[in-house]
Formats: structure tokens, sequence, C-alpha cells
């Protein structure tokens, strides 16, 4: 597993803190938090993997729920809002592609797990 598909995952799961911590939860459930769940994505089993690629999966609907929730206000009080709407749309698709990354990953490691069963003989 080459550590530049996880390095997204876990930039993704800075910038969830990031959020966390401007919507008022406290740093200190954040920062154990967030690193518990950034050595999980070191962690070579294709359960946490998948478990991963779904907190990614959950992160990106929740800024894609932020990014409308914040261009709706920008617009309800006449504020130029189209810069809003494309930084928060770029890191909803960072997301996006960071959980992508993760899964296609998992899968290759699938996949080259069942290449070096096949390719070892039977002990007898």
């Amino acid at each position: 597993m080459s550590f530049a598909r996880i390095l997204p995952a876990q930039f993704c799961l800075l910038l969830v803190a990031v959020l966390a911590m401007r919507l008022g939860f406290p740093l200190i459930m954040i920062v154990p938090l967030t690193g518990m769940l950034m050595v999980a994505l070191c962690i070579p089993w294709a359960e946490v993997r998948f478990l991963m690629t779904g907190v990614l999966g959950l992160c990106t609907l929740v800024w894609a729920v932020m990014t409308v929730m914040r261009v709706e206000l920008r617009m309800a009080y006449e504020q130029p809002f189209i810069r809003l709407a494309a930084i928060l749309g770029g890191v909803t698709l960072f997301n996006a592609w960071a959980a992508w990354l993760l899964w296609s990953s998992r899968m290759a490691c699938a996949e080259e797990q069942a290449e070096t069963r096949s390719a070892t003989p039977l002990a007898q």
C-alpha cells in the first residue's frame, strides 16, 4: 500500500477536525479522535480500510451540506458567494477523491493478496 494513497485521506480527516472546531466542538475531543482515525488508516486490514472509506464518504456528505448551507446564508444576506461555493465545493470534491482513492487501494490490496495466495504452492 502506497503512502501516497493514504495521505489525502489523512488530510481530509484534519479538514473535518478543523470544521468540527469551527462548529464549536472542544479541541480536547477532536485531537485524539483524529489521531486515532489517522493511525487506523495505516493498518493494512481490509475491514479497517472499508470503515475508513465509509467515514470519508460521510465527511464528503458533511462538506456538501455545509457548502449548501453557507452559500444559502450568503445569498440570503446578499453577500458574494461564488468564491465560497468554489472553495467548499473543491473541499467536497477532494474528500470524495480521497475516499475513492482509499477504496481503490483497498481493492488493489485485495487483488494483490489473491495473487500471492495463488502463486505460492501449498505446503505438504
